[in-house]
């Protein structure tokens, strides 16, 4: 098996090659060897097709003249693969190695692709969201199909995928017609969340929400954005909470809610900062993602206060950070999401995956003080 190459794309990466001597071509390795050109290319791109024995005389010899392989584009049009996946998400790319889970389903989707001997592109669309003066690209690397993660619906990045005519997946969003898609029941995980601090006595609840849409706003979730959510998984989550607590006898719009624009530790202790200041308040958080939840933990602890005796907390991901925290959460697969997006890919025939999320009770929660 070869070694596997991930190839990091970013919207604004420029590339440039050194012409201080002519360029190494593969037909002067097939003269150096003494063999056509074809049997250098086969060497590359169909090794099956010649012994080991001359496959490292021709690697040998390439590597003596200094040639660099195949040109992508001509490897394309010998094989009619491009031989890589592009996996097109929402951040900066700098988030992609940050953020836990992401890197649990970049997991999933690099192991995948190590097992089909395919590389990985990935692709940064963040730049293009935040601001539409910015042109939009997808990158220069020929793909054989691209893993959208998380992609906002109204992405402009969402229309230059689809003329690439290529097979895409979508893991999260956006739901697309005709577009296989793996994901989770958001809408019924978060009212299972809600409905398990209802069941031990709450009545008093705060929500700290990711962000809405593709724009720098944090502050109170108001009725107008609530009402244009451009991401679907924010806003089923965001039902499944409203829904049990109103089955419970709790007006949505006596919910405070506060939008975080950045999915961190830092944005979920501001949140909570929010919440803790008002008039009255909460006796339960319910966050949509761990990472604000262990942030807006810390904040309720340097106010003094307890987790749980006097605010419980409940998160959404668990990440492996969690448990360390004694987080209550929320756990789905992000691992088996990638790997379910690089199979559709394959075209098995399955269009749609919904995979099964688990309720993880920790330390986080408890009957608020009045119950105790």
């Amino acid at each position: 098996m070869r070694d596997r190459t991930t190839v990091i794309i970013g919207q604004t990466m420029k590339t440039s090659r050194q012409h201080g001597r002519r360029k190494v071509t593969l037909k002067d390795v097939a003269a150096q060897v003494g063999v056509s050109h074809t049997t250098v290319s086969n060497a590359y791109i169909r090794p099956g097709q010649l012994s080991a024995s001359l496959r490292e005389k021709i690697f040998a010899a390439a590597r003596e003249l200094g040639y660099t392989g195949p040109d992508p584009a001509a490897k394309q049009l010998a094989t009619g693969r491009a031989g890589a996946l592009g996996f097109l998400f929402s951040e900066d790319l700098p988030y992609a190695f940050s953020d836990p889970a992401v890197l649990g389903v970049l997991n999933g989707v690099a192991e995948s692709c190590n097992e089909l001997e395919t590389d990985l592109a990935l692709i940064s669309a963040g730049s293009s969201l935040r601001d539409k003066n910015v042109p939009v690209s997808l990158g220069n690397a020929a793909v054989d199909g691209y893993i959208l993660y998380s992609v906002a619906p109204d992405s402009r990045c969402v229309l230059m995928a689809q003329q690439r005519n290529v097979p895409l997946v979508v893991v999260d969003q956006p739901r697309l017609d005709d577009v296989p898609y793996v994901g989770i029941d958001d809408r019924q995980s978060a009212y299972r969340a809600a409905k398990t601090l209802l069941e031990l006595g709450h009545r008093e609840f705060g929500i700290l929400s990711l962000k809405t849409a593709h724009d720098d706003y944090f502050g109170i979730l108001t009725a107008r954005r609530r009402a244009n959510i451009a991401h679907s998984t924010i806003a089923m989550r965001l039902e499944g909470y409203l829904t049990a607590l109103r089955e419970a006898g709790i007006a949505p719009e006596t919910v405070p809610t506060w939008e975080i624009p950045v999915n961190s530790e830092a944005s979920g202790a501001e949140g909570a900062r929010y919440l803790l200041n008002r008039p009255h308040r909460p006796t339960a958080i319910l966050a949509m993602s761990d990472r604000v939840a262990i942030g807006a933990m810390q904040t309720i602890r340097v106010a003094g206060l307890s987790v749980p005796d006097d605010i419980s907390i409940f998160g959404f991901d668990d990440i492996p950070a969690a448990a360390g925290a004694d987080l209550s959460t929320i756990r789905q697969p992000h691992e088996r999401k990638g790997a379910e997006a690089v199979r559709l890919l394959g075209g098995d025939g399955r269009q749609n995956v919904i995979l099964p999320t688990e309720i993880v009770i920790r330390g986080s929660i408890a009957p608020p003080p009045n119950k105790t």
